[in-house]
């Protein structure tokens, strides 16, 4: 970890996992990156800008980061059995992988969402704005991720004035191609799932249950049993009807 440049008082950005840190969170060690709060339960979900994303992984990373309920802060996740840290043994993440603070998705953790574009820094916390949800998962349990673009001057790039998949189809063809055959590939085949895209419209629903939620139960209820759950769980009754399957047509 790296905080100065040789013979100078010049002071860099500490790099963390393979990628810089935020300037406004510390890098604790080679593993852990603490926020000016809580990431989970310490900033909101929306603010008048856009939908807050806590960026975990970085485009272009491979190590598998994640906020920790107690703490709060970014820890690199290890493998249960041998304890080494764990990332994708695949293509580096071709998007900025993370999640929505103060939001309970169906699976037990906070909302994904996925920010377009150029590498964010670990720990950064950056408005966005939602165009549509990959959704992923399993019968009885989703792990859908939104798809969001950034609106800040600093982070702004070609998908930064986008609103919804067609405009990401218009202009950036194939994109949503990729994003599906990576989800679909990056822990092995047939370990996840991709089942079809949601408009911005679905994301909103499913952001919004997510909230309702979190605020049920807090963070706490994020490590509660499934059955204890399940009455929190209402993203799944609350979306409309027309979405996408993953050939890009509506049903």
């Amino acid at each position: 970890m790296i905080s100065v440049w040789p013979c100078s008082r010049v002071p860099v950005r500490p790099i963390v996992g393979g990628a810089p840190v935020a300037r406004a969170a510390v890098a604790l060690d080679e593993e852990t990156v603490a926020g000016a709060e809580h990431f989970w339960s310490g900033f909101p979900a929306e603010e008048e800008r856009g939908v807050n994303a806590v960026i975990e992984i970085p485009c272009g990373t491979t190590g598998k980061f994640e906020v920790a309920e107690g703490d709060g802060w970014l820890h690199w996740q290890h493998d249960r059995d041998t304890g080494e840290r764990r990332g994708i043994d695949y293509l580096a993440y071709p998007v900025n992988y993370g999640m929505v603070p103060r939001t309970l998705a169906e699976d037990g953790d906070a909302l994904d969402i996925v920010v377009l574009g150029a590498g964010i820094e670990r720990g950064r916390v950056t408005p966005t704005r939602v165009i549509g949800v990959l959704e992923m998962g399993e019968p009885g349990e989703r792990d859908d991720k939104l798809i969001a673009v950034p609106v800040e001057a600093e982070l702004a790039n070609g998908f930064s004035g986008l609103r919804d998949l067609p405009e990401l189809d218009a202009s950036h063809p194939n994109v949503r191609a990729i994003l599906e055959l990576w989800f679909a590939s990056y822990w092995g085949v047939g370990r996840t799932h991709v089942l079809g895209w949601g408009d911005a419209a679905e994301a909103a629903w499913i952001l919004e249950a997510s909230k309702r939620a979190f605020e049920a139960g807090g963070v706490s209820a994020a490590r509660a049993p499934r059955a204890l759950r399940s009455g929190r769980r209402g993203a799944a009754a609350l979306r409309p009807r027309a979405w996408w399957r993953s050939d890009g047509h509506a049903r």
